[in-house]
């Protein structure tokens, strides 16, 4: 009766009791709505991508998340959306920065506390190397993970 009625009661135990393709299925969503957050049609004078709403989507999905783990796919695609946004826009900006910098050590962490290196290796990798164009955020991303 409660868990037709109440939406929080309803995601709650479809996060909990659910199958690993449930909360997949919300997790892509977060993933969906992070890359809407960053996409601009415009070349020559990108929109700047909304960080405040992207955060409200990421503290949203982390406290709909049961499995820690599970959150790192999300910080990673974060991520890299944000550096292919740099890239691609040749747009630097410091929210930018700041959002790999809080999300790439945090994945990494949780990479490193659940023993899923091999797993994500070659993501952390290639985020390592595509940020080599900005020397002092690259510096200050590795300096970050060696303090882990």
């Amino acid at each position: 009766m409660l868990f037709s009625k109440v939406k929080e009661v309803s995601e709650y135990y479809k996060m909990e009791l659910g199958t690993s393709a449930d909360r997949q299925k919300m997790y892509d969503k977060a993933k969906k709505e992070i890359t809407a957050k960053f996409a601009t049609k415009s070349y020559r004078r990108p929109r700047r991508p909304r960080i405040q709403k992207i955060n409200l989507i990421i503290r949203s999905t982390e406290g709909k998340s049961v499995i820690d783990y599970e959150m790192i796919d999300v910080y990673l695609h974060t991520v890299e959306t944000a550096i292919n946004f740099m890239i691609d826009y040749r747009f630097k900006s410091t929210p930018v920065d700041n959002i790999i910098l809080k999300l790439f050590p945090k994945a990494y962490a949780l990479i490193e506390r659940s023993l899923l290196g091999d797993e994500y290796n070659e993501r952390c990798e290639n985020i390592m190397s595509s940020l080599y164009f900005d020397g002092p955020l690259h510096a200050e991303l590795a300096d970050a993970i060696e303090d882990l």
